[in-house]
């Protein structure tokens, strides 16, 4: 073989071998699993993946990071989840993806709002998955429950002194959520102590807002028959604003939601009239 040929070669050959290059390639094979993963379970798990990669659950962190950074997905307690489409007011995934989202304090709301709910009550509960979390929170005791969720029904066939009143009308799948004409005429006939309810996003301009009418609709009606107005929503909903706004924030009796508020911002809600409790 000619020399300069052989040169020639091996000159050829030394840019596939760049430091870190090959670390980078299979970084993004991974990511693409992982999309390709989310998009066939609808979940994936930092344990699951970094055994399957063979890496540790620092690389694992560190991609979903940067997947979440792209707008791909959403992080969860422990994993991910798909991040749905963005339709210009913001919209939620499915039921059970929202479930795990923000998960440890979403559970300490709903412990938190659990241990004010009294023996005797009739309470109202929307189709939020933080209203989930209240009722896995509630001791079992009488009460009776109005909600037009099919999944805190479900939670609570197990706890035989809670009176249950499912309203009747249109199942929404993804929301397990009960909603239409029928349903906002039933909720006429009733009247609860307190409702509690979450949203799509809160702040002082433009209060507590909702993505979907059909569930407006109804949470409406129910903020006409109650007493108490209990908002319980998560810090990452502040400042977030959504399609339909539901009642001003000065309107809502209580405001519960988690450590992750600036205490500046609580401040200035209370300042402005706000009752709000930080659950931790």
């Amino acid at each position: 073989m000619d020399k300069n040929m052989w040169v020639l070669k091996i000159s050829l050959m030394k840019p596939s071998f760049i430091p870190g290059r090959m670390d980078l390639l299979v970084a993004v094979d991974r990511k693409k699993e992982i999309i390709k993963q989310l998009e066939n379970g609808g979940m994936v798990k930092v344990g699951d993946l970094s055994k399957r990669f063979g890496v540790t659950d620092e690389t694992i962190r560190r991609d979903l990071e940067k997947l979440e950074s792209d707008g791909v997905i959403l992080r969860t307690h422990g994993g991910a989840v798909l991040n749905p489409k963005d339709n210009g007011f913001g919209s939620e995934p499915p039921v059970l993806h929202r479930e795990m989202i923000h998960l440890e304090q979403k559970k300490a709301i709903g412990r938190y709002a659990a241990s004010i709910v009294k023996e005797g009550e009739v309470i109202a509960l929307d189709a939020s998955t933080t209203g989930l979390q209240l009722v896995k929170h509630l001791p079992n005791k009488p009460l009776t429950i109005l909600t037009y969720s099919f999944a805190i029904a479900n939670e609570l066939i197990k706890k035989k002194e809670i009176s249950v009143i499912l309203i009747g009308g249109n199942l929404d799948s993804d929301s397990m959520a009960i909603t239409g004409k029928s349903a906002e005429n039933m909720v006429e006939g009733y009247h609860v102590d307190k409702f509690f309810f979450s949203c799509q996003g809160f702040d002082y301009q433009r209060g507590v807002s909702e993505p979907y009418e059909s569930h407006a609709r109804v949470k409406e009606k129910i903020l006409e028959i109650s007493d108490d107005l209990i908002l319980i929503a998560d810090s990452s909903k502040f400042q977030r604003k959504s399609l339909i706004r539901l009642l001003g924030l000065e309107d809502v009796d209580l405001l519960i939601t988690d450590e992750g508020m600036p205490a500046h911002e609580v401040s200035e809600l209370g300042n402005k009239g706000v009752n709000i409790a930080i659950a931790n």
